[in-house]
């Protein structure tokens, strides 16, 4: 993890870092968030994020108003503060600090977390892993990128013990959805098939950045359900 993050307003040591316990998103994971890669110091896809960050913001009715370019020099902040080449920012926007109360004040002022991870991300070498499948127990309105995710943590650990890298959910219908924590591709006939954004899933920066490199190859594609059996 990184040394030092920004935590409301402060750039602060990780060690003396604090966050009270009447933050929204410890009671109810009232908050969503953004993972973002960096590469050579640079952020990746940066444009993109911001706009699922500002859909999600919207979905949850969390008044935070997205000043772009402010937020990118926080985050450039965070880069050179721990002095990372490559790895991850986590941006986390909750809706506020509150007295523990599923209604919410319409004056709350949200918090706001980025931090930074150090490590490899870029290792494009290929590397098989072994998948198990679940029932899709997230809920309904999984295209959120929300902070809500114990199904996504508890399957993935379901995966862990069996010897597995991931778990790829299923809908009531044996469809594939999505999984733990990454979007689904199949390479079949020749033909690149993902889920459609229709079956409320995640819309993965990645998974949009393939398919719009797949059509400037003009690559066939097709965005389909398809089951495990496939």
């Amino acid at each position: 993890m990184s040394k030092i993050s920004f935590i409301n307003g402060q750039y602060i040591e990780n060690y003396k870092a604090k966050i009270s316990i009447n933050d929204r998103s410890f009671h109810f994971a009232d908050a969503v968030y953004e993972v973002i890669a960096v590469f050579e110091k640079k952020l990746v896809f940066w444009k993109e994020h911001l706009e699922r960050l500002k859909s999600s913001l919207k979905h949850l009715d969390i008044n935070y108003l997205v000043d772009s370019k402010l937020l990118k020099i926080k985050c450039e902040e965070i880069i050179e503060r721990n002095d990372m080449e490559e790895g991850l920012i986590y941006l986390h926007i909750s809706r506020g600090i509150q007295n523990r109360n599923h209604d919410w004040s319409n004056s709350l002022k949200p918090c706001l977390v980025i931090s930074a991870i150090n490590k490899g991300i870029f290792n494009l070498k290929e590397k098989p892993i072994s998948l198990i499948t679940n029932e899709d127990i997230r809920w309904k309105r999984a295209y959120i990128k929300s902070t809500s995710l114990l199904p996504n943590v508890i399957l993935k650990k379901q995966a862990v013990k069996k010897g597995a890298g991931e778990c790829v959910f299923k809908d009531n219908y044996g469809f594939i959805t999505e999984a733990t924590h990454s979007n689904i591709f199949l390479i079949k006939n020749k033909c690149l098939i993902t889920p459609p954004l229709e079956k409320k899933i995640l819309p993965g920066i990645t998974r949009k950045k393939i398919l719009d490199f797949a059509k400037e190859l003009n690559i066939k594609n097709s965005i389909k359900k398809f089951k495990e059996k496939d």
